[in-house]
């Protein structure tokens, strides 16, 4: 089996991060059903729905997509 790619190991990355804060806002209230949850599943925003578990686990996964991000922007100037 061949070895992950830099460009496909941050792919896999932001689909984990898509998919965890489409769990996690399974649980918000039925009331924000429109409002928080679809602001957080376009912008990734928190609104203290998630415990502090979940809230560092996203925002580790959403540096580590950062910093690769900016590894690549870096490389094209």
């Amino acid at each position: 089996m061949k070895p992950e790619t830099y460009h496909e190991k941050l792919k896999n990355k932001m689909d984990e991060y898509v998919h965890m804060i489409y769990k996690l806002t399974r649980n918000f209230p039925k009331e924000e059903i429109y409002g928080v949850t679809s602001q957080l599943r376009r912008a990734a925003l928190v609104e203290n729905y998630l415990t502090k578990t979940d809230y560092v686990e996203a925002m580790r996964l959403a540096e580590d997509i950062g910093a690769m991000l900016w590894g690549i922007i870096r490389k094209l100037n």
